[in-house]
């Protein structure tokens, strides 16, 4: 598997190969759209933790006609490609795009900041357990009081065998998809070596420990899961 360096080789095909590495990408992103459009269309400011090339910036603009979005994203090839993404929308002007990540973004210009939505798709996994329930503390903290909070990450089966099975699966997916062998068994060697999973227990620890109800699943493709929490009012 390449190394996860967005501003290198691995951000400049970043689009073609997030098809292969996050089981039905495009469905996650529908799904998260149509939640969006349900529960948070009146959504003033929305905070985009993470989004790479930008996937997810079009429809939040379209779901949240009045919102305007802060964008954070630390790789500067990445944020180039979510400029780009958002060159032709009329609602492009609605956007900040800031290079830094959630954290420096936190103690700096966004400190005590709130947001009605907040958005952090494929992110969590990219860090430690540790660092996993310091950043969902943090997404928890800048969500205003009754707002929504959509996270998605790589969660693998809590029973052995059943991640046994959902392995072979996907797999086999790689493999119907073309990817050469040695790709596929350098991506499953990559799991919580440069891809960690995030138990969803330990999301619901966070958002109780925050006085939050416990997430709604919404989807799951394989080992990718998308969940839908809410803040008290």
């Amino acid at each position: 598997m390449p190394s996860l360096d967005f501003d290198g080789d691995y951000g400049r095909s970043y689009r073609q190969s997030i098809q292969n590495s996050i089981p039905g990408h495009d469905v996650l992103h529908e799904i998260a759209a149509a939640a969006v459009r349900s529960l948070a269309s009146d959504a003033q400011q929305v905070l985009v933790v993470g989004p790479g090339p930008g996937d997810e910036l079009l429809p939040l603009l379209n779901a949240c006609a009045d919102a305007a979005l802060t964008v954070l994203e630390p790789s500067a090839q990445m944020l180039e490609q979510c400029r780009h993404t958002l060159a032709d929308h009329p609602g492009s002007a609605r956007c900040r795009l800031l290079q830094q990540s959630l954290n420096e973004a936190l103690e700096g210009e966004l400190s005590g900041a709130r947001f009605d939505l907040v958005v952090c798709h494929n992110v969590l996994h990219l860090l430690g357990s540790d660092e996993q329930t310091v950043m969902l503390q943090q997404l928890t903290q800048c969500t205003a009081d009754g707002g929504v909070l959509l996270l998605s990450a790589y969660s693998e089966a809590e029973e052995p065998e059943s991640q046994r099975l959902v392995f072979n699966v996907a797999r086999q997916r790689l493999l119907d998809r073309g990817v050469p062998p040695d790709t596929v068994e350098a991506i499953v060697e990559s799991r919580n070596k440069v891809v960690f999973s995030m138990d969803p227990s330990q999301l619901s620890t966070v958002l109780a420990q925050a006085g939050w109800p416990s997430p709604l699943q919404l989807y799951q493709g394989l080992f990718i899961r998308l969940w839908l929490c809410r803040a008290q009012t």
